[in-house]
């Protein structure tokens, strides 16, 4: 069997979204096409005044629009700039002011009147051609892909706070402050230093100052099919491989920001190409039964299917509006993706990417309440362990399905209650017992997936992050462990009894560690530590910290070779992959020609038994 990778990538980290709907202000993305279109700023805007709040709270503009204020409230107002370019006077109820934006810049203002009042004018230069923030995409579907994760697809909060009016009682200042430099001690990226504008910045601002919009949004099988696209004709592909890298210890870097994976050969560390993909490559998954074959899903929904020996890919559907992970069964046979937007799983013909079902994950939670439940994680059972199953973990409605892939119908078996947001996880490497993530009761979620039946869970520490998970044999036991995303802290367990080893200190909160049966070590990151470039390394058997690497600028995701000597770890704001000795801890490598790498996934996850 093998392991097949959610990488929740801050995704896991500032994440959001009330519903990425099509077409949007006109930017929305074609079934056919991952590549949203621009368009131009507006030139003609009206501000609601009512509820003694402006309606929108950010407004970005071209040079010379036309911006009308109207005052829809049961008292008078008086609009005024903070720098002084304009002031309204009294505007009584049903009266409007105007103003013309005929200089570029950020305008501020508020209510004299009512001094908690706050708006904010982005007046862009070159008129009406002026390019807008995210390069056009609307603004909601950038929330929903950096900062849903964390704070819920509706902005109702997850393991972050909610972002909704009603919370955000702090002024304008604060949190711009928050979403450009971050928060010390959590996840809170600081997205200034990330990439993003002060235009941008308030331009998310406003957004979540905004009222929440919950529309339905709809993508089922009459939306997924039309989609489908053969890209190449797999008949005339070559029957050999097109390169010299080594199909049995390929690395898959997610290139974050360019719509890109890039492949590395284990063997040489060479850079040996760079696989054409959508917005921010999430999942992997390697089919079992054929080396040609690996699978990608990007944020946006497009699921590849990837041929390694030209490294590019064939064939493409878009399974969703907003996708995380993904597995394929033992047989090489079906493929399910999981879904945030909509609330569903997709299972498909993994040879031909044709859809054939939908699965609503739509459930009870833990408090009693029916929700529309985020697919958290997508796992495989093997079948000669356990059974055929897939394993879906429901974020919000805090449920595992266990879904039989031998059957045509697909039949499910649900678990309930355990925990409150569920994030990744792993399976034991024997497969009867599914680890989960359950990040606000900061543990880990414990199913006996033979029996079906939820165990204690064993409390680790702040918002538990496994990633894919680390299992290693010492002296004759089988431990698994953790980081976390809102502290510093490994915690090991023992699988026989899941009782607690270990705990093991590091600089911050982190995402993502990894082991490897012929490796002595295991590796994790601090990604999130005030120092992000902290790599730290600790004994299988004494638990202690043997070695800590701190190089670059941040740093994530360290993985094998298939052989386990040596360790690629990425620099996400580097734009670096560096390799280094798995016993020595020496670089032996520096790649670059790669733009923002993050997860690094290599080609013998497909004989792994971790599930994922």
């Amino acid at each position: 069997m093998r392991i097949y990778t959610k990488l929740m990538f801050l995704g896991s980290v500032l994440l959001l979204l009330a519903a990425l709907i099509l077409g949007l202000n006109g930017a929305g993305v074609s079934a056919q096409d991952s590549t949203p279109a621009a368009p131009s700023p507006a030139t003609e805007v009206t501000i609601t005044i009512a509820n003694q709040t402006f309606a929108p709270h950010t407004v970005i503009v071209a040079t010379g629009a036309t911006i009308t204020w109207k005052n829809e409230d049961t008292v008078n107002h008086v609009v005024h700039s903070h720098e002084g370019w304009f002031d309204s006077g009294q505007v009584a109820s049903g009266e409007s002011f105007v103003w013309q934006a005929d200089q570029p810049g950020t305008f501020r203002y508020g209510c004299s009147i009512h001094p908690q009042m706050e708006g904010v004018i982005v007046v862009l230069p070159g008129g009406a051609v002026a390019p807008l923030p995210f390069g056009g995409r609307p603004v909601n579907e950038v929330y929903s892909d950096s900062c849903g994760g964390c704070h819920g697809p509706h902005r109702e909060g997850a393991t972050g706070p909610a972002l909704i009016p009603g919370r955000l009682t702090s002024d304008d200042d604060f949190y711009f402050e928050i979403i450009k430099n971050g928060q010390p001690g959590t996840v809170m990226p600081a997205w200034g230093p990330l990439g993003l504008t002060d235009e941008e910045i308030w331009a998310l601002l406003g957004y979540i100052r905004g009222e929440v919009d919950v529309a339905d949004v709809q993508w089922e099988m009459d939306q997924i099919a039309p989609t489908r696209e053969i890209m190449v004709d797999e008949n005339e592909l070559p029957a050999a491989p097109t390169h010299e890298g080594n199909l049995d210890n390929l690395l898959l870097v997610t290139e974050r920001e360019a719509r890109s994976i890039a492949v590395f050969d284990g063997d040489t560390h060479q850079l040996i190409g760079h696989i054409a993909a959508s917005y921010r490559a999430h999942g992997y998954a390697f089919d079992p039964t054929n080396e040609r074959w690996a699978y990608n899903v990007g944020r946006d929904g497009w699921l590849f299917k990837i041929d390694l020996y030209t490294l590019q890919a064939v064939t493409k559907v878009r399974v969703g509006l907003d996708s995380r992970g993904l597995a394929i069964s033992d047989d090489g046979k079906v493929i399910i993706v999981g879904n945030y937007i909509p609330a569903t799983a997709v299972l498909l013909d993994a040879q031909t990417l044709e859809p054939l079902k939908v699965i609503h994950t739509e459930a009870t939670d833990p408090d009693g309440n029916l929700v529309q439940s985020r697919v958290a994680i997508t796992s495989d059972v093997s079948p000669d362990l356990v059974g055929p199953y897939f394993l879906i973990g429901l974020k919000e409605a805090g449920q595992v399905w266990r879904i039989d892939w031998s059957k045509p119908d697909f039949p499910i078996d649900t678990l309930e209650n355990v925990g409150h947001i569920l994030h990744d996880g792993f399976l034991s490497p024997d497969n009867t017992h599914f680890y989960i993530a359950s990040q606000r009761d900061n543990w880990m979620g414990v199913i006996n997936v033979v029996d079906w039946t939820l165990e204690p869970p064993i409390s680790t520490g702040d918002t538990p992050h496994p990633g894919s998970g680390a299992t290693w044999e010492a002296g004759g036991v089988v431990y698994g462990a953790t980081v976390h995303a809102g502290e510093g802290k490994i915690t090991v367990w023992d699988l026989s009894n899941n009782q607690i080893v270990a705990e093991i200190p590091t600089g911050g909160p982190g995402l993502f560690l990894r082991s490897h049966p012929e490796n002595p070590y295991v590796w994790a990151d601090s990604v999130f530590a005030e120092q992000p470039n902290r790599i730290y390394i600790f004994d299988k058997q004494t638990f202690e910290m043997v070695h800590v690497i701190e190089e670059g600028i941040q740093t994530l995701h360290p993985e094998f070779t298939a052989d386990g000597k040596f360790v690629y770890v990425s620099d996400w704001q580097g734009n670096v992959v560096r390799v280094y000795d798995g016993l020595t801890f020496e670089k032996v490598a520096e790649v670059g020609g790669v733009i923002t790498p993050t997860g690094i996934f290599n080609t013998e996850r497909r004989l792994e038994t971790l599930g994922h």
